[in-house]
């Protein structure tokens, strides 16, 4: 009986793990056809998104995790900066050799930026800051789904990172607004799900399954 259980439950992540596959590629594709213009508007209206209610982050966060974009990703130069203007504590991934894994560095004004693991450029020096002292953490991802399921690259590097967080952080995942799934996203007992999914058009409510279009909203970043 315990034979047949475990190899049903291989089989099930077998599939889980590869519909993720599926999905990943499929938004790949469709990610590498934005152009550079529309992912600059949607990395300052998801700056402009993050700062009204209900999130409102820099009235509620002191210590702010964000990520340094790659390739196509939105990029998160707008929020970065308005993290700054704020006076709030920004940290980002940066790649521990010693732990052979991802954490947090501290990224101040002026800071050199360097190449790290995967070409992926990181603060230096590195500043470690525990991801205990974050209370918002802005999550990059494929998909998203409208309950807090996010499909990442695979790895599961913000997943352990996000699993040694406080409960009271905020876990908010940006994206274009068609990475937004109506279906949930395949999941395992591995991944950590999110509060809020935030895009150029939509504030999502993870915890109700309630969007708020945002998409007619004016306005620059203070």
């Amino acid at each position: 009986m315990s034979g047949t259980h475990q190899e049903n439950g291989g089989l099930e992540f077998s599939a889980i793990t590869e519909r993720k596959d599926a999905i990943r590629q499929e938004m790949r594709e469709r990610r590498h056809e934005i152009r550079r213009k529309e992912r600059i508007h949607a990395g300052l209206k998801i700056a402009l998104n993050l700062n009204i209610p209900p999130l409102d982050i820099f009235m509620r966060s002191h210590v702010i995790a964000v990520y340094l974009s790659a390739g196509h990703e939105i990029p998160m130069r707008f929020l970065i900066s308005t993290t700054w203007r704020f006076e709030k504590m920004l940290c980002v991934p940066a790649w521990d050799e010693l732990m052979k894994e991802y954490a947090l560095s501290e990224f101040q004004p002026g800071m050199e930026l360097v190449p790290g693991r995967f070409g992926i450029r990181e603060p230096f020096p590195q500043i470690p800051v525990s991801p205990w002292e974050v209370n918002t953490f802005v999550i990059p991802g494929l998909a998203f789904d409208k309950v807090g399921g996010r499909l990442g690259y695979g790895a599961g590097y913000y997943d352990r990172i996000l699993k040694n967080a406080s409960k009271a952080a905020l876990r908010v995942g940006v994206c274009y607004d068609w990475q937004i799934l109506d279906e949930p996203l395949p999941q395992d007992e591995n991944d950590v799900r999110l509060d809020w999914v935030v895009s150029e058009r939509r504030i999502v409510n993870c915890k109700t399954g309630e969007a708020q279009d945002v998409s007619d909203l004016k306005g620059g970043i203070p």
